[in-house]
Parts: structure tokens; sequence; C-alpha cells
């Protein structure tokens, strides 16, 4: 195996765990300044994260597919915009963003934990130049790195 395609699966697995916490996290409703940071925060994560895991991917067979289907929140868009629902697609999506937005959702007062509410990250909006705004649940893309991608290529590394 390549030392680069080796480095891109340590950069990703590093950068999925941070996207699962980034995205397992309340956040508090009236700060600004930790959204910002935390929004900037996740946009080096998840990009970072699609450049490496797709990189690291392409040693994988092709046709084998990676679901985005291990959502940590609970949400439907509240706009037009496609749901992406493959590991390949979203990172595609993300690398080729020319548009890539964190979405912030307030939570019920009943699970905020947080004094004055909650928000947290239950997608991301991108936007490429031939694809049309869409939903990338950053939670589900960890999880499918982490629980598929990630033991395929660890077997393809050892063989």
């Amino acid at each position: 195996m390549e030392e680069i395609t080796q480095h891109s699966i340590e950069r990703a697995s590093e950068d999925a765990v941070k996207l699962w916490a980034l995205s397992s996290s309340q956040y508090p409703l009236r700060n600004r300044l930790i959204q910002e940071h935390i929004n900037i925060t996740v946009i080096d994560v998840i990009s970072s994260f699609a450049l490496n895991a797709r990189r690291a991917m392409e040693i994988l067979p092709p046709k084998v597919k990676y679901p985005l289907n291990a959502a940590r929140w609970k949400w439907e868009p509240t706009i037009e915009g496609e749901m992406v629902t493959g590991l390949w697609g979203a990172l595609n999506r993300i690398i080729h963003a020319k548009r890539l937005c964190v979405g912030f959702e307030k939570l019920p007062d009943s699970i905020s934990v947080i004094d004055g509410g909650s928000i947290v990250i239950p997608y991301i909006r991108a936007e490429a130049d031939r694809k049309e705004l869409a939903f990338i649940d950053p939670f589900s893309l960890s999880h499918a790195f982490s629980y598929n991608a990630l033991p395929a290529l660890i077997k393809a590394k050892n063989a």
C-alpha cells in the first residue's frame, strides 16, 4: 500500500472521530462566538475528512456501497434539497462543493442540557457545480466510514 494511502487512512480516521464528536454535541443557542468557531471547525474537519477518506477508499472495490443510515439526530429538511444517502457521493459533494454550509437546528427544550436552549448539527448543506443543494448527515458520514469503510481499508492494508 502506498504511503499516501496509509496517511489518508490515518487522517480520515482521526477526522471521522472529530466529526462524530462535533455532530453529537449540543451548543448554546445564545452564544454566537461558539457557533462561529464550531462552524469554521466543522468545515475544516469535514473538508479534510472528505479528501482523505476518498483518497483512501479508491483502493476499495467501487461496487461496494456504504450507506449513510445512522443519524444521531432526528430531522427532516425544511427546504428543498436531496438527502445524500451514500458515503462516496457525500465525499464527492464535499470535495467539489462551491457552497458548503453547516446546518444548526434548535433542540426541543425537553432535550436541551444547556440553559437558554441548545442547537445541534444534524446536517451539512453542499452544492457543487454539477449537483444541486443537498443535505449530508455528518454523523452518518463518520459512522459509515468508521464502521464500514475503515474495516475494509484495514483488511486491504493487511492483505
